[in-house]
């Protein structure tokens, strides 16, 4: 028999729930397994004087959100890989030699330079090849300006990566050690001669096999970073069109960690992200400051990286990151983040593949007419994951007892109800299974925030104060001495409305599943289960949010037919949670045959919007060639080879390339107030639909403006 406990306070300190959950399966899990040890992470890119109290946040001094007395809050501690974590970058922040930085300053390090015409391409990514000739200028130096491998081991490193105290993670390599290390390794040593490219890639630490847990993306035929390089800066330097093009584009890289880093539903991806994003737009600055520039180089930055379930708005810990650095672009700033504000943030992110993942589920509950909503949480068989459902109640405040006005009960497989129940923020009720009259196995766990607006600010327009439940499932072939195995099947979720006067708008959103494993751990995703949604058409097609009829059969002033019927279920709001926010431009993805949208391509709307929130993607871009060629052709992991790949996150890539095409031929000024999003949305409303395209109506909320054609990749790089 399994019983839900009581609800209980429980204090999260300086984590989050994801954390909190990962410490306890991973403290408590057999067999092998990686060592993780803590980490500090600021709160924001552009306020990284939370990290002064770095030492005492490592050792639990100080709840989360406390002032340190600098002006910002705790920073987050996270949980990373030993193997590849600089354990002493606390002690090294608080004894820093220049207390006004974190990066070395131009004038004490030897950065690139670059010329004053110079426009810089941006990716965080996994899987970058650095020797590929496409990402190369005609006399084979590098294009690569400087790269962070925030997965390379740290111990018996030596110059190549380079490790730093000031390297919470990895290491790095600049322009310098990567020619020097393409000319030890091609033919002659000569820079235009053939690659050996495994011995390049070892020695970089681009793939590295003594660790079973350590990156090897670039062991296999594809690799989804390169990919996106290929398409977002790579160009042939034995064509005039690429030489030109490469003279003038450089590549500045963040290579994150292996999945396994990122902890189960991307427990820790925020906070490397927010590193990432910190250290692009950092280097950038130090680089025009070496180049005796007075501003740095524009550069746009494409993170094809997100999440289902969150927020959709700036309360996510990335996103949050990105709406700061976008509002403090262009003003005067003084001290450690004055070089964070020198340049507007460019950003792009995918929409998102989830549209038919039945992910996402909206729905009201009234006080009376219809309190209670009841929805199946089907959990695959054989999953070495975890699987979360966060559950958002949307505009509530607490109610008399301080609890949420939504109740909540999760009834495991072939079990009656028991009744639902409140949280109140900071409390968890778990899950048990009695063993024994002396023991018990825990199995779940349901943890109650209060969510109050992004940046606690109520000037910025959003004084909503919702809260989330996030309930939290151990993986069914989880190996435990504490913790038992749930089982698998139909997992019911009950909601009952407590208030008594008003209607609860509530979301639930199924976490992003991934692998925590070296190897081939099974994600088995989870999915909510609603009888009147429907899968497929009455022609047997993928059932897309919007109905799209045969090529000459609609004409286009029709309106697209919303599909998206079921009563719980929707593939609207199913939006990227990192890229559902303003402050970046989110590209969805379409067919290049004939302009139909990629049903897998994520739809906006259908959640509550802030300030800063999104309800539809920006724009669209090719996704797929043709009916029968699914994907898109760029690089492989090996040089000279071409794969496809499919997916939004290519898509971006193509949207990064227009805007570094716009810069070169001065159609956007990227020190201007016209952003970059504003910019692929008016192009899109200008392009004419080619000729061959279907004729059928297609709808804001699956292709934000337009579709926008993209040459080829042989067009645009010879």
């Amino acid at each position: 028999m399994l019983t839900w406990g009581d609800w209980m306070d429980h204090s999260l300190g300086n984590g989050t729930p994801y954390v909190d959950w990962f410490d306890i399966l991973h403290e408590n899990r057999r067999g092998n397994k990686p060592e993780f040890v803590k980490q500090i992470v600021p709160r924001t890119p552009d306020t990284f004087q939370s990290l002064d109290k770095g030492v005492e946040a490592l050792d639990g001094v100080g709840p989360a959100g406390e002032d340190t007395g600098t002006g910002a809050p705790e920073p987050y501690v996270i949980r990373s890989p030993k193997f590849m974590t600089n354990t002493k970058f606390a002690d090294w922040w608080n004894t820093r030699p220049d207390p006004t930085g974190w990066l070395p300053s131009a004038a004490t390090f030897d950065y690139p330079t670059v010329e004053d015409d110079t426009v810089v391409v941006g990716i965080i990514d996994v899987g970058l090849s650095l020797g590929h000739r496409r990402f190369r200028l005609a006399d084979g130096r590098t294009r690569v300006l400087g790269c962070w491998l925030q997965g390379a081991p740290v111990d018996g490193l030596g110059e190549i990566p380079e490790r730093a105290p000031y390297l919470p993670f990895g290491g790095h390599l600049f322009e310098g050690q990567i020619n020097t290390t393409l000319a030890q390794f091609s033919v002659g040593q000569d820079l235009q001669a053939p690659l050996k490219q495994e011995g390049f890639n070892r020695a970089t630490c681009l793939t590295h096999y003594p660790l079973a847990d350590a990156d090897r993306d670039l062991a296999g035929r594809v690799s989804h970073g390169t990919h996106v390089m290929g398409l977002a800066g790579g160009a042939d330097p034995d064509c005039i069109q690429g030489r030109e093009f490469g003279q003038k584009t450089r590549f500045l890289l963040v290579s994150l960690p292996p999945a396994l880093a990122f902890g189960e539903g991307g427990t820790f991806l925020d906070f490397y992200l927010i590193y990432a994003l910190r250290w692009l737009v950092e280097v950038n600055a130090r680089i025009a400051e070496k180049s005796g520039l007075d501003k740095p180089r524009p550069m746009v930055i494409n993170a094809s990286f997100g999440k289902h379930a969150g927020s959709k708005d700036g309360a996510q810990p990335f996103v949050n990151a990105m709406l700061n650095h976008a509002r403090s672009g262009r003003l005067a700033a003084t001290g450690v983040d004055e070089v964070t504000r020198r340049v507007p943030l460019h950003a792009v992110l995918p929409a998102g593949n989830s549209n038919l993942d039945r992910a996402t589920a909206k729905l009201t509950l009234t006080p009376t007419d219809g309190p209670r909503a009841e929805i199946d949480w089907v959990i695959q068989p054989d999953d070495d994951t975890s699987n979360f459902l966060e559950v958002w109640c949307e505009s509530t405040t607490e109610n008399a007892l301080g609890q949420c006005d939504l109740a909540i009960e999760l009834v495991p497989p072939g079990q009656s109800p028991a009744g639902e129940s409140a949280g109140a923020a900071g409390q968890i009720q778990e899950l048990f299974r009695t063993t024994s009259e002396e023991s018990v196995q825990h199995l779940a766990r349901i943890y109650c925030q209060r969510i109050d607006p992004p940046n606690g600010d109520a000037d910025q327009g959003d004084t909503r104060r919702r809260f989330r439940y996030l309930l939290c499932l151990g993986p069914d072939r989880h190996r435990s001495d504490v913790w038992a195995n749930p089982p698998s099947g139909r997992w019911k979720v009950r909601l009952k409305n407590l208030s008594p006067d008003k209607a609860l708008t509530v979301s639930l959103m199924v976490q992003t599943d991934q692998p925590v494993r070296s190897g081939s751990s099974a994600t088995r995703v989870s999915y909510l289960d609603d009888p009147t949604y429907e899968k497929f058409t009455k022609d047997g097609r993928n059932r897309d949010t919007y109905e799209y009829g045969f090529h000459g059969l609609s004409g286009s002033g029709a309106v697209a037919r919303d599909l998206d019927t079921a009563e719980f279920v929707k593939r609207h709001g199913t939006l990227n949670s990192y890229a559902a926010n303003s402050s970046v431009a989110t590209i969805a993805g379409y067919r290049a045959s004939d302009g139909r949208p990629a049903e897998y391509s994520s739809t906006g709307k259908g959640v509550e919007e802030g300030p800063d929130g999104r309800s539809a993607p920006t724009a669209a871009f090719p996704t797929d060639d043709g009916y029968a060629h699914l994907g898109v052709l760029s690089d492989g992991a090996s040089d000279g080879s071409m794969v496809a790949m499919q997916g939004t996150s290519f898509a971006s890539a193509m949207a990064t390339r227009t805007i570094v095409n716009a810069w070169l031929a001065r159609q956007h000024d990227p020190y201007g107030k016209v952003p970059i999003n504003q910019f692929l949305a008016s192009t899109a409303q200008r392009q004419a639909a080619p000729k061959g395209w279907f004729k059928s109506p297609v709808d804001v909320e699956k292709v934000g403006t337009g579709r926008i054609v993209f040459e080829s990749r042989r067009r645009t790089s010879c």
